[in-house]
């Protein structure tokens, strides 16, 4: 007789330094990009731009020397994209030079400097990157007066993300003050670079823990509604990407009033403030079948938390409002979706929608077309040594990536925004959103424990949207 014994899971592969013959893959998530960035030829939609004053002695050939060496160090800011055979490719590039580019605005008279700035950052942080040819980021100085310049920097999503910009800084710091200072600055070896994390992601995403995590999530989306907004005007047949930035301001006394009520009902502020946007989203629409889009950046394992790339991957947390629960009990629905969105982070969102294949609609993201992302905190602050910089600012470049997408920033409540499609809101519409995301918080904060529809802002919210966009339930 013949004992079954369980069969014991893969082991991860480990995620180390490529050997020289191993193969250089591009990621899932910089594919998918990639393709995004061939049906949108000559677009910035996926530029990340951000802008500083630079306010003293400002040594320009210090800077760029340490841009230079910066984009030494993580090839993925040197990597150009090849596509022989239609088979996107990275390539490292041996040689390269890092212009920081100038432009001297102190001709101009007083009152216009500042306006041309602002002309040349907004022109800068929309001009669209050649991925087969150009590196993945550069950076220019404006100068308005003798010891003052806005400086622009713009790196491409594909080699980038919230946490590389950290880490960019990091170094810029050292780097800056030794090419000032004429003491050289050694700094410690990235661990691993991104190409090996790209490797790894490809060896990873196979066999039994692919069959695992895909099984998971055709269980979790499959039948999920279209979310269906009402829009100012007709969805055109094909997105142009034109989109801008609208201020979600939240009071701080909001902002800890949620975490002390997601705290005591055995989840975390975010699940919690999710919970609420999907109630939000539940005025607008009528629906109670709601997908929303949220990244999440996993840096978990070592060596990932010093290297620069595009880590990031989008989940979708599909949430179930049916039954009219309490808003505590939606908090903890959210919280399991959350939770094992979380476990299952590793599948990518362009294998999911490989393995989905949902139904596909010119001008409309697969699987969600909102967007929700709590960020603890604004941009970090570059630091050089001997000069004031103010806070960087994300550029509004122009573009929308989803029809909707709201990010709050919790650590003053003051950093957030709607981004949205001008296709199909207009600002009216989303300032009264910013509005009443922030009247519904907080009445389902003053009210978690009874049916949250019976909360009277979330009826008077549904109520006049209905009315003046004739949805009906």
């Amino acid at each position: 007789m013949t004992v079954a014994t369980a069969q014991q899971p893969e082991p991860d592969p480990i995620l180390c330094r490529r050997q020289p013959d191993d193969p250089r893959p591009i990621s899932f998530t910089q594919r998918r990009l990639w393709y995004l960035d061939q049906l949108t030829p000559g677009s910035g939609v996926y530029n990340v731009p951000y802008v500083a004053r630079i306010s003293g002695p400002l040594n320009i050939d210090a800077l760029q020397k340490a841009f230079h060496v910066l984009v030494g160090r993580h090839e993925v800011l040197r990597s150009v994209f090849l596509a022989p055979g239609g088979n996107p490719t990275p390539v490292v590039l041996k040689k390269w030079a890092f212009e920081l580019k100038q432009t001297d605005l102190r001709h101009l008279p007083q009152p216009e400097r500042e306006a041309e700035a602002q002309r040349l950052v907004n022109q800068e942080a929309a001009r669209p990157f050649n991925l087969a040819r150009d590196l993945m980021l550069r950076a220019a100085l404006f100068r308005v007066a003798d010891d003052e310049w806005v400086f622009l920097h713009v790196a491409h999503h594909i080699a980038t993300e919230f946490g590389s910009t950290e880490i960019m800084y990091q170094e810029l710091t050292p780097l800056y003050e030794g090419f000032v200072s004429g003491q050289p600055v050694t700094l410690p070896e990235p661990a691993i670079q991104y190409s090996d994390f790209a490797l790894w992601q490809n060896r990873y995403l196979q066999g039994e823990r692919l069959e695992r995590l895909t099984a998971y999530w055709k269980q979790q989306l499959t039948g999920a509604e279209q979310l269906t907004l009402p829009t100012d005007k007709p969805r055109p047949a094909l997105s142009s990407l034109r989109g801008t930035r609208y201020p979600m301001v939240l009071e701080l006394d909001a902002i800890n009033a949620i975490a002390a009520l997601s705290k005591a009902s055995g989840t975390t502020p975010f699940r919690g403030t999710c919970a609420a946007f999907n109630v939000f989203l539940h005025c607008y629409s009528g629906q109670n079948d709601i997908s929303v889009g949220s990244p999440v950046a996993p840096r978990k394992r070592p060596g990932m938390e010093g290297a620069i790339g595009f880590f990031v991957n989008t989940l979708v947390l599909r949430s179930d409002l049916s039954g009219n629960p309490t808003f505590r009990e939606l908090m903890k629905r959210v919280d399991q979706v959350v939770q094992g969105a979380v476990e299952h982070a590793d599948l990518t969102f362009d294998r999911l929608v490989e393995a989905l294949r949902p139904p596909r609609e010119a001008g409309r993201m697969p699987l969600f077309q909102v967007n929700f992302r709590v960020v603890k905190a604004s941009v970090p602050a570059l630091t050089l040594k001997g000069l004031e910089i103010t806070p960087p600012k994300y550029v509004n470049n122009g573009t929308a990536k989803f029809d909707l997408a709201m990010e709050l920033e919790a650590a003053t409540g003051q950093g957030g925004f709607f981004e949205y499609s001008t296709d199909l809101f207009k600002e009216a519409t989303i300032a009264q959103m910013a509005v009443d995301f922030a009247a519904v918080l907080r009445a389902l904060i003053a009210q978690p424990d009874i049916p949250f529809s019976e909360v009277s802002v979330v009826r008077e919210v549904s109520q006049r949207v209905r009315t003046s966009a004739g949805l009906r339930r």
